[in-house]
């Protein structure tokens, strides 16, 4: 077995940051797995973070909802659980063939032009229509991101496939019932 370094956490974490900006992994999704690695990873054992490889992600995920308990929503664990599984499973393949890896169930993505401190130069709609074509694959599928400002996402959840405008309307008028109106001092709408 090789060395026990060359599989920490923290080598996961370096070639998911790498995988991003050499296009091996789409960019958005790299940052998507790295943000629910370091999430989860708060409860690795120290055994675990020196090899990722004796991570079993069921287990993980389990001792972080004890900790976490209700603070966290369950379709947000699991999209965790998911993230991380292809994480392991993108940075094991890699180390078992650097040449020919490919992004488990995603094809290569292209490496964007980076700007000096090594940001990728998108516009604001490409970095828009990343986060929407991210949370769209990597979201279970009766969860609807919806962007509402560029840091900012709202979720739709258990929308039916046969939702009527009706429906639609009722449910917008709730949200609009949420809208902050700018005459209000008080917070409520007016």
């Amino acid at each position: 077995m090789e060395q026990d370094q060359h599989y920490s956490a923290g080598e996961l974490l370096d070639f998911l940051k790498q995988a991003g900006m050499q296009g091996l992994i789409n960019p958005a999704s790299a940052r998507s797995r790295r943000n629910a690695f370091e999430r989860l990873g708060r409860e690795l054992t120290d055994e675990e973070r020196r090899d990722v490889r004796r991570i079993d992600v069921s287990d993980l995920a389990s001792r972080f909802h004890k900790l976490e308990g209700s603070s966290i929503r369950p379709e947000t664990l699991e999209v965790y659980v998911q993230r991380t599984r292809q994480a392991l499973n993108d940075f094991l393949g890699w180390k078992k063939d650097p040449d020919s890896f490919v992004s488990a169930g995603r094809e290569r993505s292209h490496a964007f032009n980076r700007l000096a401190g090594g940001r990728a130069a998108l516009s604001p709609e490409q970095r828009a229509a990343e986060r929407i074509t991210l949370q769209a694959i990597e979201n279970p599928t009766d969860v609807v991101p919806v962007p509402i400002r560029p840091d900012q996402v709202v979720y739709l959840a258990n929308l039916p496939l046969d939702l009527t405008e009706a429906e639609a309307e009722r449910i917008a008028g709730i949200v609009r019932a949420f809208a902050h109106r700018s005459g209000s001092t008080d917070g409520q709408p007016d």
